[in-house]
């Protein structure tokens, strides 16, 4: 490349932004190409892609600077030695060893999930609210929701504990139990 387009490059900043858009999707096959989609996504290319950019902007400032080579070339040479970097830093992360795991205290960053405070949607207070009615009221339908639900039982194990002829009616029986809870919800939920 000449000082003259040099020169250009340093005053017109359209003259840049037109280098910009001819320049990317040649780096990017370059990128594509030397190091596979696997392991640059759109998103790594996107940000090396503008990093060299930014390099290249940088060394515009400096009065000093000679471009030996195309922008293109350039261009391409910044954006692999910066994706080898980036590499190099990703796999440092996984040459760790038994005794740098042992030597990490995550204590600070761990939280107890019983001790996180939990806001309840109000349809969840809703719903809870109807399961504690439907409990007082008494009869199956809390006991055979709480099989179900929490106890994971089966159609065959809920039809066995409350005498029903066969699972195809517990399992009729759980879904009026579920509709009169979501009805006593939706009670709950509009006031």
């Amino acid at each position: 490349m000449d000082s003259k387009e040099l020169i250009e490059l340093r005053q017109d900043k359209n003259k840049l932004k037109q280098m910009y858009k001819i320049c990317k999707p040649k780096c990017f096959a370059f990128m594509a190409k030397c190091f596979g989609s696997q392991s640059m996504d759109d998103t790594k290319m996107f940000t090396v892609f503008n990093d060299a950019v930014i390099v290249l902007y940088e060394k515009l400032e400096d009065p000093d600077f000679k471009l030996t080579s195309s922008i293109q070339t350039y261009l391409n040479s910044v954006c692999r030695n910066m994706a080898l970097e980036g590499f190099r830093k990703e796999q440092k992360l996984y040459k760790t060893t038994d005794r740098d795991i042992e030597n990490l205290d995550y204590s600070d960053q761990v939280t107890d999930v019983l001790e996180e405070i939990t806001n309840e949607s109000p349809y969840e207070k809703a719903i809870n609210k109807a399961f504690a009615v439907m409990r007082n009221k008494g009869g199956n339908c809390a006991e055979i929701l709480t099989m179900f639900w929490y106890q994971k039982a089966s159609m065959e194990e809920i039809a066995s504990r409350f005498t029903y002829t066969n699972a195809k009616n517990a399992k009729n029986q759980k879904a009026k139990c579920q509709k009169r809870l979501k009805d006593i919800a939706l009670q709950f939920e509009r006031n």
